[in-house]
């Protein structure tokens, strides 16, 4: 399990990240217009989850 968590947050992370600053980007601009932002709320926030999991994760068990 390290092994695809340290897989993710090696190669996988700028691939999430440029995800994570594209959908709150489409949430702003839904705010700005008085549009529902629901599902990009709930996009930006699985992927921040992920993120900040893999890193935790990552820099916890890194010794094992």
């Amino acid at each position: 399990m390290i092994q695809f968590f340290a897989f993710t947050s090696i190669f996988l992370m700028p691939i999430l990240g440029f995800l994570f600053v594209i959908e709150l980007l489409r949430a702003i601009k839904k705010i700005v217009k008085d549009k529902p932002y629901t599902t990009e709320a709930v996009w930006s926030g699985i992927l921040f989850a992920l993120i900040v999991w893999c890193i935790t994760f990552v820099a916890v068990y890194r010794e094992l």
